[in-house]
């Protein structure tokens, strides 16, 4: 039977589809050793945090992000565009002049949708942003008249307590037109308010050291 296929298509034909065959099977068992490395080498990183702050100190942490999983030489090079560089020192310059010499006072939201709006690069973006500055940290250390034992001191090394924002919050919600207030390592229904509540979120029973 094996003569008889061979004799009608030739043996060219066969040899050529034994190859194609081959080939095929390679493809599908075997992955490409670059490929496979950059797969397992590519993750986001934190790009910078960006520390906006006013002529006393006080303002905001913002923390930058790449969009995407990227190999460390990728990374590096984000890192070194001197656009970034360049757009980090405008947001420090920018951000209190607009919002009139001072941020001690200003919303975590408002500035959130300043931020958002002032581009950088188009392969990073605003992971976090937190208050920043003594005065203002100490804002929600306040005491809570509805909080047995509230913590009534910040630790600037854990930062418990203070008033921060996620990704979605600032990406997603506040362009949108929502409010949110979320507060650093708190728990159940004090992690997160509809207003800027400047008391203690956490009791010292809590309190992480």
């Amino acid at each position: 039977m094996l003569v008889f296929v061979a004799s009608a298509i030739g043996p060219w034909w066969i040899l050529t589809i034994i190859v194609c065959l081959l080939g095929l099977v390679k493809c599908c068992i075997i992955k490409p050793a670059d490929v496979t490395k950059e797969c397992i080498n590519k993750h986001s990183e934190i790009v910078e945090h960006v520390m906006v702050l006013d002529s006393t100190g006080n303002g905001f942490r913002v923390v930058y992000a790449t969009k995407e999983p990227v190999t460390d030489e990728q990374f590096l090079e984000i890192c070194n565009r001197e656009n970034v560089e360049e757009g980090f020192r405008r947001l420090k310059f920018e951000a209190p002049r607009y919002f009139g010499g001072t941020l001690l006072q200003t919303d975590i939201c408002d500035f959130a949708l300043f931020a958002f709006r002032f581009y950088v690069d188009d392969d990073i973006f605003i992971h976090n942003i937190f208050v920043a500055g003594h005065d203002k940290m100490n804002f929600y250390v306040r005491p809570n008249p509805n909080l047995e034992n509230c913590a009534t001191w910040m630790n600037y090394n854990t930062e418990q307590g203070n008033q921060y924002l996620n990704a979605y919050d600032i990406n997603v919600c506040i362009p949108s037109g929502g409010r949110i207030y979320r507060y650093w390592k708190c728990r159940y229904l004090l992690q997160t308010s509809d207003t800027d509540e400047r008391f203690s979120h956490f009791s010292e029973d809590e309190r992480l050291y």
